[in-house]
């Protein structure tokens, strides 16, 4: 269960970086409003926010149960997430560095996981 927490944990931070991407679209779009409107107007603004207000409260309860030096090296999967989510939804470019740097995470996140 408490791994399933920190998957949800990764999922929603992923899920609100690709909203914050797509907030910051929204505003680029909308040249015509002052600073504080291109954010209080913006649903994704929100959406990236909510996203990260429930990713904060199950973080606590990932921490309450594991140690920091293991979960926070396995919330770097996000990095991952968030990479590809980034080709795929706003057709950002994997370079061959990006792959790498991708594999050398998941080679990290699985040396921490070792018990």
């Amino acid at each position: 269960m408490l791994y399933l927490l920190l998957l949800v944990n990764i999922l929603l931070m992923t899920a609100g970086q690709l909203f914050f991407k797509q907030s910051a679209i929204y505003a680029n779009l909308h040249p015509d409003l002052d600073f504080f409107q291109k954010y209080l107007l913006n649903p994704w603004f929100y959406g990236a926010v909510s996203f990260f207000g429930v990713a904060t409260i199950t973080w606590v309860q990932v921490l309450t149960y594991l140690k920091l030096s293991v979960a926070y090296p396995i919330l770097s999967i996000s990095y991952i997430l968030v990479a590809l989510g980034a080709f795929y939804f706003f057709g950002e470019k994997l370079s061959l560095v990006n792959i790498l740097g991708i594999f050398l995470i998941m080679c990290g996140v699985s040396l921490v996981s070792i018990k």
